[in-house]
């Protein structure tokens, strides 16, 4: 809702600055033109999205995220410390973190946000600290291929669209390094006040 106020609040005021400098032909022409290119933009994107959707859907179906889980549970349940009953969000923990590592962070949404409900009814609603993880994790966007990243890149004409992956991969490993250490220490800090 305060969004949508603040969306609001943006769009009169640019509309009012713009009647009063004149230029309401100009700001009419780039409201338009905005709105056409952010649909070009969605259609152009949307075979992408639907390819890699397709891709792990298929994955999925084959068993490959089952046996990813698998590979992924001692490492993950070290890592985010589930409380009893978050273990069956694992598989679906496993797909969120394949899928965003991979770029493919409309494709991951739908696992992470199943992770987030299966270990929400194990804690009654309330957040444990692998939900917080977990939530932190996916904030700090990691992803070792910004496929999402590259396609935009490719459809607004770069040279080279691939040339973004090494500064991806630093600042994905600083951003949830970072992330996942802040977290530790308000997790002891919380113990510590117990």
């Amino acid at each position: 809702m305060r969004v949508n106020a603040v969306f609001c609040g943006m769009l009169f005021f640019g509309v009012a600055f713009a009647a009063a400098t004149g230029r309401m032909d100009a700001a009419q022409r780039a409201l338009l033109g905005g709105g056409a290119q952010a649909v070009e933009l969605c259609l152009s994107l949307a075979g992408a999205y639907a390819f890699f959707g397709g891709v792990l859907g298929v994955l999925r179906e084959a068993g490959v995220c089952d046996a990813l889980a698998r590979r992924l549970r001692g490492p993950l349940s070290r890592l985010m410390r589930f409380s009893p009953g978050e273990e069956a969000a694992l598989t679906d923990v496993s797909v969120n973190l394949a899928a965003n590592l991979l770029g493919m962070g409309g494709a991951a949404t739908p696992a992470g946000v199943a992770a987030m409900r299966k270990m929400a009814g194990a804690t009654g609603g309330r957040a444990s600290e692998a939900m917080l993880l977990f939530f932190v994790v996916n904030t700090t966007s990691v992803q070792l291929l910004p496929a999402s990243m590259i396609a935009l890149r490719a459809q607004a004409g770069a040279a080279s669209p691939a040339d973004i992956v090494p500064a991806t991969l630093i600042s994905t490993a600083v951003s949830t390094l970072m992330g996942a250490l802040a977290c530790r220490a308000f997790e002891a800090r919380a113990r510590r006040r117990r």
